[in-house]
């Protein structure tokens, strides 16, 4: 009689990176209807670091709403502890005619100053797009 081996076919999920992960962990959007023919929402990002260590105090890191290809309303945020997640908000207006169009609507974190290896090291949960 031969052996059977079994083999997991699923791939394995990737290992938090040694360092420090800031990543875009949330998107959600509400909607407040206001006079005058004009729509505001509001759009609430969540940054989580997923990293297995904390940031570098002296990180500098920015978070940015992008909307049609234009960036709005950059904001900063401090450095993250192991597993902390930071909430920001976002204020876009649009007309009310456009109501039945979809928003579509991305956040996207950047390091812009500090060791990317020990305070962002994994680039591909930076962004995160939604449409609302």
């Amino acid at each position: 009689m031969l052996p059977v081996l079994y083999a997991d076919l699923a791939s394995p999920s990737p290992a938090a990176c040694a360092g420090a992960d800031a990543a875009v962990t949330s998107l959600t959007s509400q909607l407040l209807k206001k006079r005058g023919g004009v729509d505001h929402y509001v759009i609430t990002a969540i940054v989580t670091n997923v990293g297995r260590e904390s940031q570098t105090p002296d990180v500098e890191q920015r978070i940015e709403l992008v909307r049609g290809g234009k960036v709005l309303a950059p904001q900063t945020f401090p450095a993250l502890g192991a597993g902390v997640a930071y909430t920001l908000a976002f204020a876009v207006d649009r007309p009310a005619a456009e109501r039945s169009q979809p928003l579509t609507v991305t956040v996207r974190y950047l390091l812009t100053a500090g060791d990317p290896a020990r305070n962002a090291c994994n680039r591909s949960n930076d962004e995160m797009t939604k449409t609302f």
